[in-house]
């Protein structure tokens, strides 16, 4: 039965690296949901974080944690704020940044606006500046696209 579970979950991981177009099957975890998953992502974070940008659009799952991180000294936010039509505009991300930033972490759609966000544009200026870039799709993954290679996603 160990066997039979192990190959599944091989499967499945290949399936979803597919899915997404990723780097590799290897790349993608199993977590009891996405807040336990962000939660990982943030704590392991933490060593190597200086300056976080993220969204006013963000799940509590993001900006709770981020807040907790920042209120302890461990790092330093930047809330970008949307425009009045509910999407971030990239450049505006691309000012927030500065020399200590190395995680920008937002979602791909919020879930209160519905608004989807050019993650692809910020991915790419994440890169640039050789940050992080994490993005929270739990209201998008299986209904918008997402391509993890082309959209410069780390997490």
């Amino acid at each position: 039965m160990a066997l039979a579970a192990e190959r599944a979950l091989d499967d499945c991981r290949h399936r979803l690296n597919q899915f997404f177009h990723g780097a590799g099957p290897d790349r993608f975890i199993f977590t009891l949901n996405g807040t336990d998953a962000l939660n990982m992502a943030f704590k392991e974070f933490w060593p190597m974080a200086t300056t976080v940008i993220t969204t006013d659009l963000e799940h509590n799952s993001v900006s709770r944690p981020l807040r907790a991180m920042e209120l302890a000294g461990r790092i330093t936010l930047t809330r970008v704020p949307s425009g009045q039509d509910g999407v971030i505009d990239p450049d505006s991300i691309r000012r927030a940044l500065t020399r200590k930033t190395r995680l920008i972490a937002q979602t791909h759609a919020s879930n209160v606006l519905g608004t989807v966000q050019p993650i692809a544009d910020i991915g790419l200026i994440a890169r640039e500046h050789d940050a992080l870039f994490l993005v929270d799709a739990a209201q998008t993954a299986g209904v918008v696209p997402i391509d993890v290679d082309a959209m410069r996603i780390d997490l």
